[in-house]
């Protein structure tokens, strides 16, 4: 499970590139940083469980 959050931190960091490196705010948010909130929400429910 620790795999999950992995994941998530990686989807926040390429939000992060995307903007540093001139992306749009509407591919770093809507694409990389609703990746990482759907994972982290996964991760949430795998560990409740």
């Amino acid at each position: 499970m620790l795999l999950v959050l992995v994941v998530a931190l990686v989807a926040l960091g390429d939000t992060v590139i995307v903007l540093r490196h001139g992306g749009t705010k509407a591919v770093a948010f809507g694409i990389h940083f609703a990746t990482a909130v759907a994972v982290l929400i996964s991760a949430a429910l795998l560990f409740a469980s």
